[in-house]
């Protein structure tokens, strides 16, 4: 493998290697000889081969309205008060602390490390190095903590609860780590059957699988994955969809 900035330029096989261990940073991009772009993260819960994976869903008494301490323009660490939920160690790290409102409101900072948080407790959120808070807080600016993407991936339900984060090219254990294709062909678990050369959604009647996408029907405004290519799978099949999730 070579590494560019936070890019790394793989050869064939290396997307079906899982383990144990955490080797990159959650969303490490991988980019294959054929163009194919895969992302480096960790599941929560076992996972098979074309399964459609969707973003750790967030935690209601973390992910907005936070209490901030009134932090000043340079800090690398901000003090939140969480709801009635603990934080364990690092749940955030690698995550993001993002500001929903009041002073510093739309700003978006990248987590480094934090230790664990009582319920409705309070603690240091440390930033990661380069980053700093570019505007003082004042004593209403509230803010939100929301996980890596790529950190405690699932199957996607059959009602959205975050967004799509790619589609399992091998099987995963459990607290594996290891990549999610995004672009390119790739075998995806069919619960519709797809239409050749048309749009295909993630799908409201199974969980991990996809079907076609109806513009002019209830799942209109559901997550499109990519194209749909050669013929046509049947239910419970792997169809080849040319995915458009993330370059």
């Amino acid at each position: 493998m070579a590494l560019t900035y936070g890019t790394i330029w793989g050869d064939y096989g290396d997307e079906k290697v899982t383990g144990t261990s955490k080797i990159h940073p959650f969303g490490t991009r991988m980019v294959l000889p054929d163009s194919r772009v895969f992302y480096y993260g960790q599941t929560d819960g076992a996972q098979t081969a074309g399964a459609i994976c969707q973003s750790a869903v967030g935690v209601a008494n973390h992910d907005m309205d936070l209490a901030t301490n009134t932090a000043s323009v340079g800090d690398k660490s901000v003090t939140v008060t969480v709801g009635g939920t603990a934080a364990t160690e690092d749940q955030y790290a690698e995550g993001y602390l993002y500001i929903n409102d009041g002073t510093g409101q739309g700003h978006n900072y990248k987590i480094r490390q934090h230790d664990a948080i009582d319920s409705s407790g309070s603690g240091a959120i440390n930033l990661m190095d380069g980053d700093a808070i570019a505007v003082a807080f004042e004593a209403a600016t509230i803010a939100g903590l929301a996980k890596n993407p790529y950190k405690d991936f699932i199957v996607f339900p059959t009602t959205a609860t975050g967004h799509t984060v790619g589609v399992a090219p091998t099987d995963f254990d459990d607290d594996d780590y290891g990549w999610l294709q995004t672009w390119g062909p790739a075998a995806v678990l069919c619960d519709v059957a797809f239409v050749i050369g048309n749009a295909v959604r993630v799908s409201d009647g199974t969980a991990g699988s996809g079907e076609p996408l109806d513009r002019d029907a209830s799942g209109e405004n559901d997550v499109v994955i990519g194209i749909a290519s050669l013929i046509a799978p049947v239910t419970t099949d792997y169809g080849y969809v040319n995915l458009t999730i993330n370059p």
